[in-house]
């Protein structure tokens, strides 16, 4: 039952994780071990999709384990903080060459959780979301090309149970809308066992 909760829960921030935000030519991420299958550590992946290039892993980052509440892509730069014991903050330059560089970690010792849950909505997640999310068309500097996030969530009677499955890749499409190209950014199924 607890993934059904959560895929409907558009809230929900505990043990939860892939948060993202986007900006022109690029996809931000995190990834949280324990929570993302194979994660190790606390990263954000930053995905890009350009001209000539396609789709393609940019860089990453290693950060302490904290639960995300605010994420946002710039064109020069992502800010990503939340609470863990403290309330905390990175701040990571993208260069020119498209090298990260992170500032941080900051840790706001004086700020509580109730006042940095109201800074503003979670970003989506990769991870949680509702069985019917429409195709989310990114911005990109490839003019021959149109990029999208797609996420997606079924489930079927398995052997142990209803097993749910949630997917969420970027594909780049050709101007007919044939997929060139696919992504994948995030990948869990979860078991609902049988009593």
């Amino acid at each position: 039952m607890l993934l059904v909760s959560l895929a409907s829960a558009k809230e929900s921030r505990a043990d939860s994780d892939a948060y993202f935000c986007t900006s022109k030519g690029y996809l931000a991420y995190e990834t949280r071990k324990g929570v993302t299958p194979g994660a190790v550590g606390h990263v954000l992946r930053v995905v890009r999709f350009e001209p000539n290039r396609g789709i393609y892993l940019g860089g990453e980052v290693t950060l302490l384990d904290f639960q995300v509440y605010h994420m946002i892509c710039g064109e020069d730069r992502i800010e990503i903080s939340g609470w863990r014991n403290v309330f905390t903050k990175y701040v990571i330059e993208i260069a020119k060459s498209g090298e990260l560089r992170s500032v941080g970690p900051t840790e706001y010792p004086g700020r509580q959780w109730s006042d940095a849950a109201k800074d503003g909505p979670a970003p989506a997640s990769l991870g949680i979301f509702g069985p019917h999310v429409a195709p989310l068309p990114l911005e990109s500097l490839d003019p021959e090309h149109e990029y999208q996030l797609l996420r997606n969530l079924f489930s079927r009677k398995g052997e142990e149970g209803l097993e749910w499955h949630s997917k969420s890749e970027l594909v780049q499409l050709d101007p007919k809308g044939t997929v060139l190209q696919r992504f994948v950014l995030y990948e869990r199924r979860t078991v609902e066992y049988r009593d």
